[in-house]
C-alpha cells in the first residue's frame, strides 16, 4: 500500500513538471502548437539620397528666366551716358554654392570706333526676376584698362566663371584671354588670367 500510494505521488509529481514544462513552452512562443508563429514583416531598404546635383540649368525665380530676362533694364549704364549698353551673353550656373543657378551677364556699350571693354555682372538665382539683386561689383574692371577685354565665350563650372576674351589695342587687338573668377565672401576674385598672342588682329563684333 506505501508503495503504491508513493508510486501516485511521483505519477502527479511528473504530471505537474509536464504541465509547467507546457505552459513555460507556451508563455515563450506566445501560441500553442496549433497556431502558426507569428510572422515579423521585413522593413524595406532604400538607397541613400544622392547629394543635391550642381545647378548647371536655369533654377530659380530669376535664373530661370536666363537668357530671355529682359537685361536691359537691370545692368549697369554706360560711363558714357550718351552710349546704349549692349548685352553680349548670358550664362547660367550655380556661383554662390546654394544649388540654385545664377545668372551672369557680359556686356558692352555701343560705340563706333575704338569698342568699349567688356564688363560682367553676376545676380542671384534667387531673386525676384522683376528686382533681381546684383552680387559684388562688375567683373573685368581689374583688366579693363591693360588688357582691354572683349568677351567672346562665357560659362560656369563648379561655381567658377569661365571668361574668354579678345583684348589689346582697340585698332588691333591681338590677345586671347582667358579668366577665372570664384565668388569669396561677398566679392569675387580673379583665380587667373591667361594671354596668347596673334598674329593677325582678332575679331570684335557688336
Amino acid at each position: 500500500m506505501i508503495t503504491s500510494h508513493t508510486g501516485a505521488i511521483e505519477l502527479s509529481k511528473k504530471a505537474v513538471l509536464c504541465t509547467a514544462v507546457a505552459l513555460t513552452f507556451v508563455l515563450i512562443t506566445g501560441c500553442t502548437p496549433d497556431e502558426p508563429a507569428p510572422t515579423v514583416p521585413t522593413p524595406s531598404l532604400s538607397a541613400p539620397a544622392s547629394e543635391p546635383p550642381e545647378a548647371e540649368e536655369p533654377a530659380g525665380a530669376l535664373s530661370g528666366l536666363g537668357a530671355d530676362a529682359d537685361w536691359d533694364n537691370f545692368i549697369l549704364d554706360c560711363a558714357n551716358t550718351e552710349q546704349e549698353p549692349v548685352i553680349q551673353t548670358v550664362a547660367t550656373g550655380d556661383v554662390t554654392g546654394d544649388h540654385v543657378a545664377d545668372a551672369v551677364v557680359a556686356r558692352t556699350c555701343a560705340a563706333a570706333t575704338p569698342y568699349v571693354p567688356s564688363t560682367i555682372e553676376v545676380f542671384d538665382g534667387k531673386s525676384p526676376a522683376a528686382r533681381p539683386w546684383r552680387i559684388g561689383t562688375a567683373l573685368l574692371g581689374d583688366v579693363a584698362t591693360t588688357d582691354r577685354p572683349w568677351v567672346i565665350a562665357l560659362a560656369v563650372q563648379s561655381g567658377v566663371i569661365m571668361i574668354q576674351a579678345h583684348g589689346g589695342e582697340t585698332a588691333c587687338p591681338k590677345l586671347r584671354l582667358t579668366y577665372r573668377y570664384q565668388l569669396d565672401g561677398t566679392a569675387f576674385r580673379r583665380l587667373d588670367r591667361v594671354a596668347g598672342t596673334s598674329t593677325t588682329c582678332l575679331p570684335i563684333q557688336e
